[in-house]
Formats: structure tokens, sequence, C-alpha cells
């Protein structure tokens, strides 16, 4: 296994292989801009902003199968605003076991069969780290944030 979102997993799979090709991760920070008459503004530190992770996978019939149904599990996600760790490597992408969601999915189709079977699609997914409302709340009693609903509604 290569990584995980949820219950999708990245590698070998039942004889068909479900992995990505790229992954960018992007951190940005916060700042605050105050007016100062007749000069350029001053800049405040503010904090760090969400992270932020593309991943593009390649999906062939060849190696994986049909794509529809590992497409369907990727739109399930973006669809409902589910959360979920996502893991690479055995490694968390994000500080601690931080939590994702999918804001944006791109598919590029590229190859059908003749009836019009779709046999090659490649899926451009991004990530924005999630921390839920409660997180303060369940820390303060010695649970980690999210706990209970990795993969459920965004509700704790």
């Amino acid at each position: 296994m290569e990584g995980l979102y949820g219950p999708i997993i990245f590698g070998r799979r039942g004889g068909a292989i479900h992995t990505f090709y790229e992954i960018k991760r992007k951190y940005t920070g916060r700042y605050g801009e105050h007016m100062v008459d007749l000069r350029k503004p001053l800049l405040e530190w503010a904090g760090n902003g969400l992270l932020k992770i593309d991943m593009d996978i390649k999906l062939n019939a060849a190696w994986c199968g049909d794509p529809l149904p590992i497409m369907a599990e990727w739109h399930l996600f973006h669809e409902n605003g589910w959360w979920s760790p996502l893991v690479i490597g055995g490694k968390p992408m994000g500080p601690g076991l931080s939590l994702f969601v999918i804001d944006e999915l791109e598919e590029t189709h590229t190859h059908w069969l003749k009836g019009g079977k779709l046999l090659s699609v490649t899926l451009a997914i991004s990530f924005t780290e999630y921390i839920p409302f409660a997180e303060g709340l369940l820390q303060q009693f010695g649970l980690p944030a999210g706990v209970g609903n990795f993969f459920g509604s965004g509700a704790i």
C-alpha cells in the first residue's frame, strides 16, 4: 500500500493498480494590511494558512479495471464534503494526523472504446486541510480532533 484517503487505498488492491503520479503541497501565510497615511500599508503576520495538496491520478482500464467505480469513490467524498486523513508512504501529509477535504475534482477523459466505454481518465484532485470546529474542545479532554468520524460528515 502506498497510501490512503479514508477507505480509498493507493497501490495494489485486488490485482489492480490505483495510484498517483504527482503530488504538490502548498503552504501559505495570512497577513493583514494596515493603512498608513501617505505611506505604504504595514503588513502584519496573522498566522499560517490551510495546507493545500494537489494530486494527479491516472486511471487506465489496462491496470486498474473499469475506472468508473474508482471515480465514484472520489465523487462520493467530494459531493458530501467528507473529510479524512491523507496518508502517503505511511506518513500523514500534514502536521500530526491532519484531516483533508476535497475542494476540487477535475476529470480529463482521454480514451474510449467504440461503444463509448471509458478506458482512460486523469483525475486532478485538490485537497485542503480541514480543522474541525470542535478541535479545541476535544483537545481539552485529551482527545485528538475528529475522533470517531474520520470519514463521515463534517460534524463531530
